[in-house]
C-alpha cells in the first residue's frame, strides 16, 4: 500500500480483490497530448488565437497536495503565450489553493516544470481584502470576491485535474476559481451547502460523489465562475502513475465534462458483495500529507464496507491533522456535534458529519504517524503497522470472507452494485 513516499506490506494469508482506478499508459507523450488539447478546444478558439493582442496572462493551477501533470503543461502554455505576444514576465502562475494555506514559493520546480524561473509564481490570499474584488452574489445567495490579480489579468487560464470529489461531485474546471481564487467567506458560504439545517443537522445528500445534475454546490461554483469566468481552461486525467493519460482543452464546462466523462468511466469500480474489510490507502505522497487530504479515501470508499466491518485507512500524514477537525471530531455525541454545527461554531461541519458516518458504518483503524490520541480525536482506532491493524480488524469486526483493497483511495470511487 502506497505510503508517504514509501509502502506498508499487508499479508492478508490468501486473497483479496483489488480495485483500482486508472492504470491505462497514455495513447500519447503526455506533451504531445496537452499540444493537441491547446491546438485542438472544444468550444473554444485555439490558446494562441485567444492570447493575440493580450498584454499579461494568469494561469491557475493547484497546490503541491495534488498532482494534475501542471510541470508538464504549464511551460507549454507557456510557450503557446511567448508565440502569441506574451513575454514570460507577463505571465503569472497562480496556485488556486481556496482557504489551504498551501503555497511555497520553493515549490516552484515541482509544480512548474522547465517553467520555473521563467514566469512569475505566486500564491492565493483568501483574506486579505486589498486582493480581493466583489464580482456579485449567486442566486444561492453566495457573495463572491474573487482575486485581483485573477481578476486583472489579460487572459485568464484555469487548470484543474479531474477526479471524484465527495461533496463537488468532481474536482477541476470551475473549482480553480471557486474556492481557488475566491475570498474565504466565499469559500464558508459555498461549502455550507454540504450540510441541512432546516429540520434537523445532516447532510446534503445532493452533495456528493459523482453527483452534478442537483448538486447545489457544484451548481453555485459554476454561477461563481460565470461571473469571471476563465477564457481558457485545460483540465487533465491522470493514472495511478501520475502521468497524463486525456487532456482537455476549450471552454471551462466543455472541456471539464470531457474529463469527468472519462473519470465516471475509469476510476469507479464496483462491488457486488459488500467486504467485511476494506483496506484503503491514500495514493502515498503527496496525497496522504495531512489528515484532511488523507481522508478522502475513506470518505470516497467507506460506503461499500458492510454494516459493523471495518475500514482500514493507510495514511502517512506527515504534516498531522488540523486542530479545528479533531476539535470537532473529538465531540462526545452527535447530537453535540450537530448542535454546534446548527450555532455555526464549527469549521467545516461538513467533514466531521463525513467521519461520523464512517464511525456509524463500520470500525475505522488508521495506519498513520499521527500521534495515538490525534487518531482517537478523530474517533479512529490507531495502528502502529500493518499486522496490528488487521489484529484490530479481527478482534473489532470478526472474521473476514471478503476483502477490498483499494491502494489508491484517493482517486478511487468504489461502488456497491447489485447483482
Amino acid at each position: 500500500m502506497p505510503y508517504g513516499s514509501s509502502t506498508l506490506v499487508f499479508d492478508l494469508g490468501g486473497e483479496g480483490e483489488v480495485l483500482l482506478p486508472n492504470c491505462e499508459a497514455p495513447s500519447l507523450s503526455p506533451s504531445e497530448m496537452v499540444r493537441r488539447a491547446l491546438a485542438h478546444p472544444i468550444d473554444s478558439p485555439p490558446l494562441r488565437e485567444l492570447a493575440r493582442g493580450r498584454r499579461s496572462a494568469i494561469i491557475l493551477i493547484a497546490c503541491r497536495t495534488r498532482r494534475t501533470g501542471s510541470e508538464v503543461f504549464v511551460p507549454l502554455l507557456a510557450d503557446a503565450l511567448n508565440e502569441a505576444g506574451i513575454p514570460d514576465e507577463s505571465i503569472t502562475v497562480c496556485t488556486a489553493t481556496g482557504s489551504h494555506d498551501n503555497f511555497r514559493p520553493e515549490d516552484a520546480p515541482l509544480l512548474l516544470g522547465d517553467a520555473a524561473g521563467r514566469v512569475r509564481f505566486r500564491g492565493h490570499d483568501c483574506i486579505n481584502p486589498e486582493q480581493l474584488t466583489d464580482v456579485g452574489t449567486t442566486s444561492r445567495g453566495t457573495p463572491v470576491r474573487l482575486a485581483r490579480q485573477y481578476l486583472e489579468s489579460d487572459l485568464k487560464i484555469a487548470t484543474g485535474r479531474v477526479t471524484f470529489h465527495y461533496f463537488a461531485g468532481f474536482s477541476g474546471g470551475r473549482k480553480a476559481v471557486l474556492p481557488g481564487v475566491s475570498a474565504k467567506e466565499t469559500i464558508i458560504a459555498n461549502h455550507s451547502m454540504a450540510v441541512l439545517r432546516e429540520g434537523g443537522v445532516r447532510l446534503n445528500p445532493d452533495t456528493r460523489n459523482g453527483n452534478l445534475d442537483t448538486n447545489p454546490i457544484h451548481l453555485d461554483m459554476l454561477e461563481a465562475a460565470r461571473f469571471a469566468p476563465p477564457d481558457f481552461t485545460l483540465t487533465t486525467v491522470l493514472n495511478t502513475r501520475h502521468e497524463i493519460t486525456h487532456a482537455f482543452g476549450g471552454a471551462m464546462e466543455a472541456s471539464h465534462l470531457a474529463g469527468v466523462e472519462v473519470v465516471r468511466r475509469l476510476d469507479a469500480p464496483g462491488v457486488t458483495a459488500r467486504p467485511d474489510w476494506v483496506i484503503a490507502g491514500s495514493g502515498g505522497a503527496p496525497y496522504d500529507v495531512n489528515a484532511i487530504q488523507a481522508l478522502k479515501a475513506l470518505f470516497n470508499n467507506f460506503a461499500i464496507v458492510r454494516p459493523g466491518g471495518a475500514f482500514i485507512l493507510v495514511a502517512e500524514c506527515a504534516e498531522g491533522s488540523p486542530q479545528w477537525l479533531l476539535e470537532a471530531t473529538a465531540l462526545a455525541t452527535r447530537e453535540e456535534l450537530n448542535q454546534r454545527i446548527a450555532n455555526r461554531t464549527v469549521r467545516q461541519g461538513h467533514n466531521a458529519l463525513w467521519i461520523r458516518e464512517a464511525r456509524e458504518r463500520a470500525h475505522v483503524i488508521m495506519v498513520s504517524k499521527l500521534a495515538d490520541q490525534e487518531v482517537r480525536a478523530l474517533g479512529f482506532h490507531p495502528a502502529h503497522s500493518p499486522q496490528e491493524a488487521l489484529a484490530l480488524a479481527s478482534d473489532l469486526s470478526g472474521r473476514a470472507d471478503r476483502v477490498a483493497i483499494i491502494p489508491y483511495g484517493n482517486i478511487t470511487h468504489a461502488t456497491f452494485r447489485e447483482s
